[in-house]
């Protein structure tokens, strides 16, 4: 599941740009930022959170977190290790 604080409209848009996604995307606009600010990712400075992946199991046990800076683009190879371990 992808969630972004970008709206319904922004996240669709985006899905369809890339020519269709094969996971769920979750709109974490309103109220702005709920579920960064829970997972501890919100940058208050800049409204928005950080680039950030959390890989959680079938539980809800959180196996993996990687944040970055905003322009920083995360390792691919390294999430696909994370997830292939669960």
């Amino acid at each position: 599941m992808g969630i972004s604080c970008d709206t319904v409209y922004a996240l669709t848009d985006w899905a369809e740009h890339l020519g269709g996604i094969l996971f769920p995307l979750c709109s974490d606009y309103w109220p702005h930022g709920a579920v960064a600010k829970a997972y501890g990712v919100m940058n208050e400075e800049i409204g928005r959170p950080n680039r950030s992946i959390f890989v959680i199991d079938v539980r809800g046990i959180v196996r993996y977190i990687d944040v970055h800076a905003l322009r920083e683009v995360p390792d691919t190879t390294e999430i696909e290790e994370q997830l292939a371990k669960i």
